[in-house]
């Protein structure tokens, strides 16, 4: 099977982009959520060991497929241009790490992210799809986060991003997943 990279309507700079764009980001992102459910499904079910995974939005699914998606990260050196552009937007000095996640990889992450999200909406039907732009200083401004936390906002796709980037340090394995949906699920208000 050849998976299908998400090709997201806009770049994922989301502070470059003005409100109007990112109301249509989030729309296409929910608008799209089934389709990339699907793909990721027929993905994991096409790898070795993984052919009984169903992504039925159960909780413990989430401990098959948090193993499956460490077996895909991936990286790729980065070029001088990047690192150089990454070194001019710190505002103090540090060390750039030379590796990236591929492409596919952060593809696969926004998959994971989409379907660990819908796992804790469809268990918790106080929560629900938002999105925040009231202050460009916010980390996840503009992006499709998850609210019903109370004060705490939860970005679904930033726990599988920075997941992919603790597995390719080897500081995290896929039981993560899982260990993350228990965190949020005890934080649910209502």
């Amino acid at each position: 099977m050849t998976y299908q990279l998400i090709s997201p309507p806009y770049s994922l700079d989301f502070v470059a982009l003005t409100k109007q764009e990112l109301k249509k980001y989030n729309e296409w992102f929910v608008a799209i959520l089934p389709e990339r459910l699907s793909i990721l499904q027929s993905c994991v079910k096409a790898s070795a060991g993984y052919g009984s995974w169903i992504g039925d939005f159960d909780p413990a699914s989430l401990i098959e497929l948090g193993n499956w998606f460490a077996s895909q990260v991936a990286t790729r050196d980065r070029t001088q241009s990047e690192v150089r552009a990454i070194e001019a937007r710190l505002k103090f000095p540090m060390d750039v790490p030379h590796e990236e996640l591929t492409d596919e990889t952060v593809s696969k992450a926004i998959d994971v992210g989409m379907y660990f999200g819908m796992v804790l909406l469809k268990n918790h039907p106080s929560l629900c799809w938002d999105f925040k732009t009231e202050s460009k200083r916010f980390a996840d401004y503009g992006q499709p986060v998850i609210v019903g936390f109370g004060a705490a906002i939860l970005n679904p796709v930033r726990i599988a991003v920075t997941l992919a980037y603790g597995v390719a340090a080897g500081t995290q394995s896929g039981s993560r997943l899982g260990q993350v949906y228990k965190f949020w699920s005890e934080k649910v208000v209502g």
